[in-house]
């Protein structure tokens, strides 16, 4: 008998993305588009997300996943739009590199609200929808920060470590509709999120995004049976994991 082998087919899938404009969320919205998803392209700034979503043949969708009113209208443009979301990716994060007495309450605010609330309202905007049609799938993208503290990274490290923590609990409420929610654990990558560090890491010991959207497709397209609940991708020079 030969052998079974996972195909990644997209087909017909609509897919929306967090963070689409520039680095990971880019580079997924590209690796879903080239196995056959329908990509709508979600980014505060706007003309990354349009320029992404005209080279995937997708939509651009204007989000700031820390505003209730910016989730919800965005979601459901891309029903209206698509007919269906058929995967979430939530992207999208943002960090202040301070020591934990040197971060304002503002700057603390905007990493919670962008890494951590985000995600949930997103989740509860599509999850009616999911579970009315029987199936969908939520990808959380943390990082090896959910893993291990870093100094100077206080909020970041305690969204990411939020993540995992959301990842679960929604797993367990939304697989009795058919709804698959996982986590990508991603380690340094060659994007713009090192650009406030002086001097930055050198880019040999990082991973280019493609590498960790290539694990992104691997866990969207499992069998329906089956899911990949946590996936954990590092450079092989990574310092943070384990």
């Amino acid at each position: 008998m030969p052998e079974e082998r996972l195909g990644f087919d997209l087909d017909g899938s609509v897919a929306l993305v967090t963070g689409a404009a520039n680095g990971l969320g880019a580079a997924i919205a590209r690796a879903l588009a080239a196995h056959g998803a329908r990509v709508a392209c979600a980014d505060m700034d706007e003309e990354g997300a349009r320029r992404v979503a005209q080279e995937t043949e997708g939509r651009p969708v204007p989000m700031n996943v820390a505003d209730p009113a910016s989730v919800e209208e965005g979601v459901r443009a891309v029903i209206a739009g698509e007919g269906r979301i058929d995967i979430l990716v939530n992207n999208a994060g943002v960090d202040y590199i301070r020591s934990a007495v040197d971060m304002s309450l503002e700057e603390w605010d905007r990493v919670q609200h962008t890494n951590l609330r985000g995600p949930w309202l997103l989740s509860r905007a599509v999850f009616p929808h999911m579970a009315r049609r029987g199936t969908g799938q939520i990808l959380n993208v943390s990082s090896t920060a959910s893993k291990k503290g870093w100094a100077n990274a206080t909020a970041y490290c305690s969204s990411k470590h939020g993540i995992m923590g959301l990842t679960q609990a929604l797993q367990a409420e939304g697989k009795e509709h058919g709804i698959k929610v996982m986590a990508l654990v991603a380690g340094g990558m060659r994007t713009n999120f090192f650009r406030t560090l002086s001097p930055p890491p050198d880019p040999a010991t990082l991973q280019p995004p493609e590498n960790v959207a290539r694990a992104a497709l691997f866990m969207l397209c499992q069998p329906e049976e089956s899911i990949v609940h946590e996936l954990i991708i590092t450079p092989v020079t990574e310092t943070s994991y384990p």
